[in-house]
């Protein structure tokens, strides 16, 4: 008695329904703030009072103007980094507030 078998990988099941249901957007931008904090490390991150992607754009509210504009000089690198991270290019732009 022989089965038939219907084999695909479960990676590329996972795949298939988050694009279905809508929610690569979602994990995208969960993934570029989680990639975010681990970059601005532990000596950064108290100087950070919140930040959140919206339209593609991370935007970080800092309470230093110092490390504000220093982190604006490299924020092309932060955009960059964070993008290869997710192994698309997602970030459009990074906005400091």
């Amino acid at each position: 008695m022989s089965r038939d078998y219907n084999q695909q990988k479960l990676g590329d099941i996972i795949h298939e329904m988050i694009s279905e249901f809508g929610l690569e957007e979602n994990i995208l931008s969960v993934q570029a703030g989680e990639l975010f904090e681990e970059m601005m490390g532990r000596y950064v991150k108290p100087y950070i009072n919140e930040f959140y992607i919206k339209n593609k754009i991370l935007y970080a509210r800092i309470s230093s103007d110092a490390l504000k504009n220093e982190l604006s000089y490299g924020k092309s690198k932060i955009k960059q980094h964070i993008n290869e991270g997710l192994g698309k290019d997602y970030l459009t732009d990074i906005k400091f507030l």
